[in-house]
């Protein structure tokens, strides 16, 4: 028996699903046990944590050495009394925390997985200088970096955060949905984002671009489902363009199935990912796509077949290609069959396990 250790202190958004993905799908048969650590501290929307999953919150240490160090112990714990052969982090501060404990204990074999660099997002040289620093440490301290998307891996090898050596790539895979949309269902034609109201998926350009659109009298509603420190600023941008009967941000749902069902596009405006999974899901029930031409985003849109990468609000494509959708159902129907075509073919949940369990299974 194999024991893996699954490490996440940014327990939320696609970590959170990355996580559960592994350890709420696991097949009997397979000689491995799972462990998972996770701080509750970045938590979203009172979703609760499996009974099964240890919790540290002293993972989420901030500028804190005490919090730290503690952090430290609880995890030498848990490798000590589980027999952790494999510990798999997740994000910076996980990637962080065994890139110090391994110093201590070579004795597990230390896998890492960023979900995005943070050194891919905007920010000051000076800053982003300390960043890769502390991102090339992470990754020169592990034995094996499990990049979630081909873009990712290549941005991570052309900056030199790591070699293609200690690099392989396991898409991000959702489960296909047992009810999907088939053909348009609406009367108006509606574009939707599930994310965090935050700053890494740039909600007020997915205003601007609704603004623009629906000054071009398109009958499009829009709706953004998710919560996050810009949620009230959001809404009170919209209310200022006088848009909130067409544009809602309606916050934290349980019901991501019926939002995708009642949707004709998918829209993110994100400015870094590393593979999000609410675009796969997207693909999974049929939704052409709409993303930002950032890392992450690539990997999910082949142009002409699914959907269309744009560069920023100005972008006059954005406009065409929402305007040919809603005049052309045929070649909705076109996009949406290829996306779900793809998202069979490379996004599978089962396709993604297959992988990260070969992976366990051989290092």
């Amino acid at each position: 028996m194999r024991n893996v250790l699954l490490v996440g202190e940014a327990y939320g958004g696609g970590v959170k699903t990355y996580i559960d993905t592994i350890m709420l799908n696991q097949e009997k048969e397979i000689p491995i046990c799972f462990q998972a650590l996770v701080s509750s501290k970045r938590l979203e929307n009172n979703e609760g944590i499996d009974h099964s999953y240890l919790i540290e919150n002293n993972m989420s240490f901030g500028k804190s050495p005490f919090k730290l160090i503690k952090a430290l112990r609880t995890l030498h714990q848990v490798i000590i009394e589980k027999k952790i052969d494999i510990v798999h982090a997740n994000s910076t501060f996980a990637g962080i925390l065994i890139y110090l404990y391994s110093f201590l204990n070579r004795k597990p074999f230390y896998i890492y997985s960023p979900h995005g660099y943070y050194s891919f997002k905007s920010m000051r040289k000076a800053k982003k200088k300390l960043v890769r620093f502390v991102e090339k440490r992470i990754n020169k301290s592990s034995d094996l970096i499990i990049h979630v998307s081909t873009s990712e891996e290549r941005e991570a090898i052309e900056n030199k955060l790591t070699k293609a050596g200690k690099s392989t790539v396991v898409l991000n895979g959702s489960k296909d949905p047992e009810v999907k949309a088939i053909g348009r269902v609406n009367d108006v034609f509606t574009i939707v984002n599930l994310a965090r109201v935050d700053d890494p998926k740039n909600p007020f350009e997915f205003i601007e671009i609704a603004r623009n659109i629906l000054n071009k009298d398109m009958n499009v509603n829009f709706i953004w489902a998710g919560n996050g420190k810009y949620l009230e600023e959001a809404r009170k941008k919209v209310k200022e363009y006088g848009l909130a009967e067409k544009v809602e941000f309606i916050g934290f749902s349980s019901e991501k199935e019926k939002i995708f069902l009642k949707s004709d596009l998918y829209l993110s405006t994100s400015q870094y990912e590393g593979l999000p999974f609410a675009v796969v899901e997207a693909m999974s029930y049929r939704l052409p796509l709409l993303l930002s031409n950032i890392i992450g985003h690539t990997d999910l849109v082949v142009e002409k077949e699914n959907g269309l990468l744009f560069n920023n609000k100005e972008d006059h494509a954005i406009y065409e290609f929402v305007e040919n959708l809603i005049q052309n159902p045929e070649q909705w129907e076109v996009l949406s069959n290829n996306s779900y075509r793809i998202f069979n073919d490379r996004f599978n949940i089962n396709q993604m396990l297959k992988k990260l369990i070969t992976i366990y299974q051989s290092v």
